[in-house]
């Protein structure tokens, strides 16, 4: 019989026997096996950079079963934090050895109005961009290079992979690349000095096309073939960069989805608003707001992130409108400034060169309207109040007080012949009042401008493809701007990104795609690669139903899906986009100079 302590020393000693038998059994192991210990990080995960640092990615497959790689969280610029903030972006600096990347970065500082979700998220420390290439392409020559550039009115959103992931895109040949950049004040706080000049969003954006330029070989990319895309918000700023001389020759084609800087809410703010709206921000943190432009900034650098990106609630008047309280601004001229020139009266723009595809859906307006259908209190308010909100969400409130009610006039006889009889059931009007007044009419003066140049230069103008998305999916993005799960208005903005990213897998669990919805996500990506790959969306090769550019106005255009559940063609053509819309619009547009702009009132 042996004692408890007996019966403890028998098992110590076997353990400490056990434990160098299996230290043995690992060196010899280490010794003898014929694979190479670092064999546990592939070769083909790991990219060294023109400075010398490499980078160590991951595995991921596609939806289709091909296998990718993924370099997430790369950093381009240094964290925009302390003296940083209120600043252009500053290059990241090199390293040496490895860095693993691997995972996404954090968000942008942001709230996010447009799904009226009041909670703060993200990270002040967010320049970081994801590159995914596939792991065996079928060719030798370089990829090329699709940049995304996101939505969300420059307020909200990210690159981020969990909702802009590769799994769609990554089964063809190309390199994917998407980024995050500074948003709302943070991105946009303007002074118009050279205190803080503004545009620090869009300056990251340039930031990650410079980043492409010197790096993306390293990765199997052509750097001399960049596609700039973006949708809403980063639509807009495809056009602006197509715009500031500061991006010519870093990019070679664009797609510019529901936006462009014609819209009202991409336009810059009028001048004199950007920094009397920094003024009240300050006011609102406690900060200088007399305009001593030096000791303000040094008081809203120490303020916390989250405390600056809330004061955005504050700027709104009704609802959430003006849309965008920190849009683009024109810059005093120096050195690094971005913008200078208001986009209407800017000579023809570096970007008219370029190939450009563009376009809208056939419900943009479900972005406002769908809230508006479905909360009763704030239809109630928008009845109530209509000819004073009008001109705040669709942005000429800066005109004077005739002014606004003669366009409100005029928008009542066109669209609301019925007057306010609309709701849920009955919503068509309002909702095409709100998709034209906010993108499709400034999409299509884009288009103007193009083939007007063309008309004066032919061989000055690259192609222009237009095209309408209108498909009835089993989800729709006007489920997240509180329009319901199981009610369809129509094709809302955003619609069409589900179809090139797979981001209803996590938006709309409960729906399952229909073999249309998979028939157009194809359609979708081969449109969109093609044109990145050939600078045509439908070239010889393809078997696709040919897409012309429009050379001529009224415009040709694509149709992409359908709402009616008997169609079977998913890609069709047409002539004259909402011709009628577009012509009231056009007409309608004021003609005041920028320096007869009144200001707010209240600011």
């Amino acid at each position: 019989m042996f004692t408890c302590g007996d019966r403890d020393r028998r098992i110590s000693t076997f353990c400490a026997f056990k434990f160098v038998l299996s230290f043995a059994t690992i060196t010899l192991l280490a010794l003898f096996n014929p694979f190479e210990c670092e064999a546990r990080t592939s070769p083909q995960l790991k990219v060294q950079l023109p400075h010398g640092g490499v980078l160590v990615g991951r595995h991921l497959i596609t939806n289709k079963g091909r296998h990718m790689r993924a370099f997430m969280g790369v950093p381009y610029a240094e964290p925009p934090v302390g003296k940083l903030r209120f600043k252009p972006p500053v290059p990241y600096r090199s390293w040496s050895g490895e860095k693993q990347v691997i995972e996404d970065s954090p968000k942008c500082t942001q709230r996010d109005p447009f799904r009226r979700d009041m909670e703060m998220e993200g990270s002040e420390d967010c320049l970081y961009l994801n590159v995914y290439t596939p792991e065996e392409p079928e060719t030798d020559e370089p990829l090329p290079v699709m940049v995304w550039f996101h939505g969300g009115g420059w307020e909200c959103g990210s690159g981020i992979s969990s909702f802009y992931g590769p799994e769609f895109l990554l089964n063809h040949d190309i390199i994917l690349v998407s980024a995050n950049f500074r948003l709302g004040p943070l991105g946009f706080l303007s002074t118009e000095s050279i205190d803080c000049p503004g545009n620090f969003g869009l300056k990251d954006q340039l930031e990650v096309l410079k980043w492409i330029q010197t790096n993306i070989a390293a990765f199997g990319g052509n750097s001399k073939s960049v596609t700039i895309f973006g949708e809403s918000a980063g639509g807009a700023s495809v056009t602006y960069h197509m715009l500031s001389e500061k991006s010519k020759g870093l990019f070679h084609k664009g797609i510019a989805q529901s936006g462009t800087y014609f819209n009202p809410w991409a336009q810059p703010a009028h001048k004199g608003v950007p920094a009397q709206r920094a003024r009240k921000m300050a006011k609102l943190l406690g900060c200088p707001s007399d305009g001593n432009w030096p000791k303000m900034l040094e008081c809203l650098r120490e303020k916390p992130a989250n405390d600056v990106v809330a004061t955005i609630y504050d700027l709104f008047e009704w609802d959430f409108d003006p849309m965008i309280p920190f849009p683009p601004v024109v810059e005093p001229d120096h050195p690094d400034a971005f913008l200078t020139v208001l986009p209407r009266t800017a000579p023809p723009p570096h970007g008219l060169k370029l190939p450009l595809m563009i376009g809208a859906t056939s419900e943009e307006g479900l972005l406002k309207t769908a809230a508006l259908l479905n909360i009763p209190h704030v239809l109630e308010d928008f009845k109530t109040k209509f000819n004073k909100v009008l001109p705040i969400i669709l942005n000429y409130d800066h005109l004077k007080k005739s002014e606004q009610e003669e366009i409100n006039r005029k928008l009542i006889q066109f669209y609301l012949k019925n007057g306010h009889d609309y709701d849920k059931f009955n919503h068509q009007n309002i909702t095409d009042l709100i998709s034209d007044g906010w993108f499709i009419a400034g999409i299509d003066e884009y288009i103007r401008l193009r083939i007007q140049n063309r008309k004066e230069n032919p061989q000055g103008v690259g192609p222009t493809f237009v095209y309408l998305f209108e498909h009835k999916g089993a989800a729709s993005f006007s489920e997240l701007f509180k329009g319901g799960r199981e009610d369809y208005y129509g094709a809302c903005h955003a619609e069409e990104l589900q179809y090139l990213f797979p981001i209803a897998h996590s938006l709309f669990v409960s729906a399952s795609p229909t073999k249309k919805d998979l028939k157009v996500r194809e359609i979708m990506l081969e449109l969109w690669v093609n044109f990145a790959k050939t600078s045509n969306p439908t070239p010889s090769t393809s078997n696709l139903s040919t897409w012309k550019p429009t050379e001529t106005y009224p415009v040709t255009f694509a149709k992409i899906g359908s709402k009616n559940e008997e169609e079977v063609e998913m890609l069709r053509h047409d002539r004259e986009l909402y011709q009628q819309r577009v012509d009231f619009w056009n007409n309608l547009k004021p003609h005041v100079p920028a320096k007869d702009f009144q200001l707010r009132d209240e600011l």
